[in-house]
């Protein structure tokens, strides 16, 4: 589990930022926004890469580590530069920050 501490400055000057021209965070923070909708589908947003994939695991490279999908049956319905689109029985998403794309 990845603990969360103060964010950095330039991350805080730039949610500021965010705030001051109401523009959403994760675009002006290079952050990855997740859409999970029950517990069959997984929308993944701003994500930097396909790390692996298999029907019980899908792992995605993300300004903030490893994003590790698991479940049964996964299929990546749709793949694009910075979209991900995820069916299948999602039994658990966990971030892994100390792995990263080699």
């Amino acid at each position: 589990m990845v603990k969360l501490g103060k964010p950095p400055k330039k991350a805080r000057f730039g949610a500021k930022v965010a705030e001051l021209f109401e523009l959403p965070s994760e675009v002006v923070l290079d952050l990855p926004r997740l859409v999970l909708t029950g517990t069959e589908q997984l929308l993944v947003e701003n994500h930097r890469g396909l790390l692996a994939y298999s029907r019980s695991e899908i792992c995605l490279q993300t300004s903030l580590g490893v994003l590790r999908v698991s479940g049964e049956e996964l299929d990546i319905k749709l793949i694009t530069q910075d979209q991900v689109n995820i069916d299948g029985r999602i039994g658990k998403v966990e971030w892994d920050a100390r792995r990263e794309k080699e």
